[in-house]
Order: structure tokens, then sequence, then C-alpha cells
């Protein structure tokens, strides 16, 4: 980790137990930010970018501390490895952070009160909330204070943490910084949690999926280039090779058809509250990825008794999730061809499922059930052939 002197303005590298107390920062880039190369070889210009740094220093020295880390300046983003280590270890470096900063450069508190209304108003309108990148920045520390452009304080985490989650939609148990040890974020459901970004931006597109990389605990090679759909796509398949939340596959989108996967966390916008359900007994969706796609082992007593080998053929299986205690739910599918491989269908909303009774018996067990493939990502354009 490469931290930058708060006196000196120098840099060193620190390894794991080696590394010294430092304070982080959290902003929205803006103009003449100062890379690391200026930064090194003291070329940095003046303007916006060099004032932040040297204002942020000098409130790290005023808070008694030496270290800080500033992702313009700390990584050098001409080296695709470090950016790519950087990017996989960015969680753990805000959590471990004495305290985060978090600089409102378009917010002026002024001589008003965090309590006024006008106030909550502007500051939930920042720009800060709605960008890809400080999610992590706002659920990792474990300090974290606000702090206008004159870089005046705001208040922390514990002070404004009901406003927050009220612009956020993050639930307020996972911004309030008085559990220790903090909550894990697995706690939330996986759509609950992509929920949380789905509304957010980034500058380029791969980021909002490499954004969320630490929020699910996964890692995965960065590849500029592949698009937003490709990387989203293949971060939900790390989260499916580490966990059996159904909720994955809890998400809505006006599509007439679709692979199984999301193609975005905004399809997950309406899904905020849809938890992994509790699975009594047999009968969970078992699934797992090849290369026909997504395979799903589906329990005969979830497949309907009606269902066709003709292509056209739409069907309703469960999925394992809850809503408001609502718990038969499930998604629409429709056979693509006679080889058993389908797609989603009617993805404007979750289908109701006719209630299951399973008891957890040996019968269950052994039973013949029935697997299928279900693409993982599928072109719109495809529905003109079904």
């Amino acid at each position: 980790m490469r931290l930058l002197h708060a006196d000196k303005l120098e840099f060193e590298e620190f390894f794991d137990t080696q590394i010294p107390p430092y304070l982080i920062l959290s902003h929205r880039w803006g103009e003449k930010e100062v890379t690391y190369k200026q930064m090194n070889k003291k070329r940095a210009e003046e303007g916006p970018g060099l004032t932040k740094i040297l204002k942020f220093c000098t409130l790290v020295l005023k808070k008694g501390y030496t270290w800080l880390w500033i992702d313009t300046c700390c990584i050098d983003k001409k080296s695709s490895a470090e950016l790519s280590e950087a990017i996989n270890s960015m969680f753990k470096w805000y959590q471990s952070a004495e305290e985060c900063v978090v600089y409102l450069s378009d917010l002026s508190l002024g001589d008003q009160k965090v309590h006024n209304q006008d106030f909550q108003t502007r500051f939930s309108a920042s720009s800060w909330f709605t960008r890809g990148w400080t999610l992590q920045e706002l659920l990792a520390p474990r300090q974290l204070t606000f702090y206008d452009t004159d870089w005046k304080e705001i208040g922390g985490k514990d002070l404004l943490c009901g406003l927050i989650s009220t612009t956020t939609g993050v639930d307020e148990c996972f911004i309030a910084q008085d559990h220790n040890p903090p909550l894990r974020l697995d706690i939330a459901s996986v759509a609950m949690r992509m929920s949380w970004a789905a509304k957010r931006k980034t500058s380029r597109s791969e980021d909002m999926a490499y954004c969320l990389l630490e929020i699910f605990d996964v890692n995965m090679p960065l590849l500029y280039g592949e698009g937003a759909e490709k990387a989203f796509l293949r971060l939900q398949t790390e989260i499916i090779k580490i966990s059996d939340d159904e909720t994955i596959f809890a998400w809505t989108a006006n599509l007439p058809i679709s692979g199984i996967l999301a193609k975005d966390p905004s399809f997950f916008m309406d899904s905020g509250e849809i938890q992994k359900a509790p699975i009594f007994g047999y009968g969970e969706l078992r699934y797992w990825m090849t290369n026909k796609g997504l395979t799903l082992h589906i329990p005969n007593d979830d497949w309907p008794a009606d269902a066709s080998n003709m292509a056209g053929t739409v069907i309703s299986i469960p999925i394992y999730v809850q809503c408001h205690g609502y718990r038969d739910l499930g998604i629409q599918i429709q056979r693509m061809n006679t080889r058993n491989t389908w797609c989603r269908t009617m993805c404007q909303s979750l289908s109701l499922v006719p209630k299951r009774n399973r008891t957890l018996t040996q019968s269950h067990i052994v039973q013949v059930s029935h697997i299928i493939y279900i693409n993982t990502g599928l072109s719109e354009n495809y529905s003109h052939k079904l």
C-alpha cells in the first residue's frame, strides 16, 4: 500500500503489518486531479486537485496523524497490475483506515445546522451519493466524517445515519458505527446489496461491476474494454460460485426475454426488500455454471405436470426468496428449443408459484429431478426467433 506523508508530501510503500495508522479520503473526482507521477516528481499543477490534497494533508496533521491515502495520486494508474490490486484491495483499505474523510465539493454548510430541512435536502442531493465507487467508501470505514466544500466538518455516520439511509436505500444497521465488530455485509441478501448500487453510475462502464467486487467478497480480473454487461455477468458468475443466495435471480426489467442473470445493477432497483428465504427441508433450487449456461436442478415437486417439450413452452419455477414474509415467488422461463435450453421471459415482475409442501425424507433426496440449462446472457434481439 502506497501512503503519502502529510507533511513531507513524499510517498512510501508499506506491506501488511507494517502499515502505519492513516486517514483515507473519499471524494468526487474533479478538474486537474493530481496523478501519482505528478506528485512523485513534484510537478503537480496549481488547481483544485492539488488544493484538495493539501487541505486534506492539513486536516490529517491537525487530527494527529502522519499518513494518508487518496485514490487520485496514491495509485499509479499507468500500471494495470497495480490498478487491479488496488481495486481488489480498496474495501480493505477503507475498512482499515483510522478514519475516512468524505469531502463533498458540491455542498456548503454555511451557518445551517445538520437538522435544517434545507440542508438535509442539499446534503442528499450531493453527487457523492450517485457514484458507484462511493458505495463501498460509505460501507467499509469504521469511522467516517463528512466535510463540506470549505472543509468545514458536517458530522459523522452516527449523527447522519438516518439521512444517509434515506438517501442511499442502505439500511441504518449497515451504516451505524456502533457495531463492534461491524455487521457483515452478507447479512444483506444479494438482491438487497445490488439495489444499493441500482441508481449509481461510474465514468467507465465496466467499473459499475468492478466497484461491487468487495461488497460481495469476490475477486476477478479487470478487463477494461469488455463492456459493462459482460463485466456485470462475470461479477454475478463469481457470486454464484460462493453463494447459494437465490435472490440473485430476483430482478425485474422491461424485457420480453433475457438470460437468467441481470444485465445491470439497475435491474435490482425494486429488489431492496427481497431477502433469502430459510429452507426447511429438501427442495432448494440447486444450480451451477457450465458451458451450457446456468444449470438448474429442479425437484419434481417444483416441475409443472403440464410442461411441454415444445419450444416456446413457458413455466414458472420457484426461487427461495421472501419479501414481507411472502415466499411463493418465482421466475418465468421459456424453452428456446428441444435441447432443454431455456431463457427468462416476462421479466417485468416475479411470478407467483403454487405453495410447496415438502418434508425432508430419503425419497425426496433420491428422487429424479429435472435438469435444465438457462442462458446467462441473451440479446434482446433474440426474441424474434422464439
